[in-house]
C-alpha cells in the first residue's frame, strides 16, 4: 500500500474502534505529519479520500470531523478486507490466505533492495525528476518495456503514478469538467475497489462479462439509448473471473468508441502472468492519431508495496488536463521507487522472475483445479489462462453466510463474490487467490473448504 493509503486503513481502523469517536475534532495537521511521518500534501489527500468516504466531514478554517455513526457504517465486503488485514498483521501460523493477490514482494528480499538502493546511490548524474511527469529516465524505461508488448507510444504521454486506484479517480476527474455527472460502463463483475471508485462519481452502467469478453449486443443496445462517456475493463486475466477478451470484441469494441464517442480506461497489470499463450491488450491494437485508450499498468501489483508505482498512458488530447488533476492530488512515487523500478527492469531482474513466476502460477493453478474438482459441490466457472486467481461456484443451495463465517472461523481467507457487483446480492460465487499461498497450503485450503461443505450438509 502506498502511504497515504496506510494512513486511511489507520484512521479508518481507530474510528471503526472508536479511539477516535463521532463528532470529535481530526488531530491538526501538524499532529499527523508528524504521526506518520509524511508530508502535508499526504495527509489532507487521505483526509480528502475519507471525506468522500463518509468517515469525515469539514468545516470550513476549523478542520475535519468524525462523522456520526450511521453515516460511516462499514459494509460487509470492507469488513472482509479489513479482517483478512489484521490477521496477516497478526502473523496467525494457521492462516490460510486465499485473498493475498501480492506475488512478487516475497522475492524482493532485504540483500535485493540493499543492492538496489546501493546502486541508485551511484547513480547521481541522472536528471532531477519533474514534479508531474515522473522520472525521465524510467519514462524512457517504460517505453522500451511497453515495445516488447506491441505498445508503441510518445514518451510524453507516459505518465507515473502511485496506484491503479488513484490513476482511475483522476481520469473520471477529467470529465467532471463538463459540470454534468459522466456515465461509465464496466464489467459486470468488477473488482470491488473500481465499483467503489465509480460509485463516488458518476453514474454506473453495468455490462454482463461472458467468457470471452463484454456481451457487445448489451452493449450496444445502452449505446443507442445512453450517452456513455467512458469504459473500463481489464483485457487479460479479468478479477475476478480470470476471462480474457477475445481478439474480435477488442477490435469491436474499438470501433464503437469511435462511432459512438467514448473512451477506454484499461487497467492491464496481470498481463505478463500469461501460462501458455501471450494475450494482446487492447492499447496494442490501437491506431496511432485515434487515441481513445487510457491504458493503466501497476506494477506494485507484480512487485509488492516497495515498487509502487503505476504507469500511465494517456491519450494525447488529455494529456494537460490529467497533469493538472495530477498536480490536484499531489502525490508522486519516491524518486528512490522510480529508480529501484528502473533498475529491476534494465537488469533483467523482472522478466526473470516474471518467467520464473509464471511457471509457479501455473504449477498451483492445475494443483488447486485438481483438488477442487474433488469438490462435486464445486463449479470451476472458467477455466484458467493466466493470472493468479481462480472463480468458484457453490452447486447445491449452501447457506453463503454460514459458508464465509466457518471459513473465518477455520482460518482461511476467501473473497465472496457478492461484493464484485453493484448490487452486492448474494450469487453462490467466491474467489481464490493462490498469489502467495505454497502447494501445501493449497492443500491444506482446499481441505478446509471441503470439511466446511461436509459440515453445512450434516448441519441443515
Amino acid at each position: 500500500m502506498t502511504k497515504y493509503e496506510k494512513i486511511i486503513q489507520s484512521i479508518k481502523s481507530q474510528i471503526l474502534k472508536g479511539i477516535w469517536k463521532s463528532g470529535e475534532k481530526v488531530p491538526s495537521l501538524r499532529q499527523l505529519t508528524r504521526k506518520y511521518k509524511v508530508s502535508n500534501n499526504t495527509i489532507l489527500l487521505a483526509l480528502r479520500l475519507l471525506k468522500n468516504e463518509g468517515y469525515l466531514f469539514s468545516i470550513s478554517a476549523v478542520g475535519y470531523f468524525v462523522n456520526t455513526r450511521n453515516v460511516h457504517q462499514i459494509d460487509v465486503p470492507s469488513k472482509i478486507i479489513l479482517k483478512s488485514y489484521y490477521d496477516v498483521e497478526a502473523k496467525n501460523p494457521e492462516l490460510i490466505n486465499f485473498v493475498n493477490i501480492e506475488l512478487l514482494d516475497k522475492y524482493l528480499n532485504d540483500n535485493l533492495i540493499t543492492f538496489l538502493f546501493n546502486l541508485y546511490k551511484t547513480q547521481q548524474n541522472y536528471p532531477q525528476i519533474p514534479y508531474l511527469s515522473g522520472s525521465p529516465s524510467l519514462i524512457t524505461t517504460l517505453a522500451d518495456f511497453l515495445e516488447e508488448d506491441n505498445i508503441f507510444v510518445q514518451e510524453e504521454n507516459i505518465i507515473i503514478g502511485s496506484s491503479f486506484q488513484l490513476a482511475t479517480e483522476m481520469i473520471v476527474r477529467i470529465f467532471l469538467e463538463k459540470k454534468k455527472i459522466p456515465t461509465v460502463a464496466l464489467s459486470n463483475p468488477s473488482h470491488y475497489s473500481v465499483i467503489n471508485i465509480f460509485e463516488k462519481w458518476v453514474n454506473l452502467k453495468t455490462i454482463n462479462l461472458l467468457n470471452d469478453g463484454w456481451d457487445l449486443k448489451e452493449l450496444e443496445n445502452l449505446l443507442s439509448t445512453e450517452k456513455i462517456e467512458l469504459v473500463y475493463l481489464t483485457a487479460n486475466f479479468h478479477d475476478p473471473t480470470g476471462i480474457c477478451w477475445s481478439n474480435e470484441k477488442k477490435v469491436r469494441l474499438l470501433e464503437l468508441a469511435e462511432k459512438y464517442d467514448f473512451y477506454i480506461i484499461e487497467e492491464d497489470s496481470y498481463s505478463p502472468l500469461y501460462y501458455k499463450k501471450i494475450y494482446s491488450s487492447f492499447k496494442s491494437l490501437e491506431r496511432i492519431g485515434k487515441e481513445r485508450i487510457f491504458y493503466i499498468k501497476d506494477f506494485s501489483m507484480l512487485l509488492g508495496s516497495v515498487v509502487g508505482i503505476t504507469c500511465i498512458v494517456i491519450p494525447p488530447k488529455f494529456r494537460e488536463k490529467f497533469l493538472i488533476e495530477k498536480a490536484a492530488f499531489a502525490v508522486m512515487p519516491s524518486k528512490i521507487q522510480q529508480k529501484i523500478l528502473e533498475n529491476i527492469i534494465n537488469s533483467g531482474y523482472l522478466k526473470l522472475f516474471l518467467k520464473k513466476f509464471r511457471k509457479i502460477l501455473f504449477y498451483r493453478a492445475q494443483f488447486l483445479t485438481y483438488l477442487l474438482k474433488d469438490i462435486p459441490e464445486l463449479k470451476i466457472i472458467y477455466p484458467l489462462k493466466g493470472g493468479c486467481s481462480i472463480w468458484i461456484q457453490l452447486r447445491k443451495k449452501i447457506d453463503e453466510d454460514k459458508f464465509y463465517s466457518l471459513c473465518k472461523e477455520n482460518n482461511l481467507l476467501i473473497l465472496p463474490g457478492y461484493i464484485f457487483y453493484q448490487d452486492k446480492k448474494y450469487n453462490s460465487k467466491f474467489r481464490i487467490s493462490f498469489a502467495s499461498t505454497t502447494l501445501y497450503e493449497i492443500k491444506l485450503g482446499v481441505m478446509r473448504i471441503k470439511n466446511i461443505i461436509s459440515h453445512l450438509h450434516k448441519s441443515s
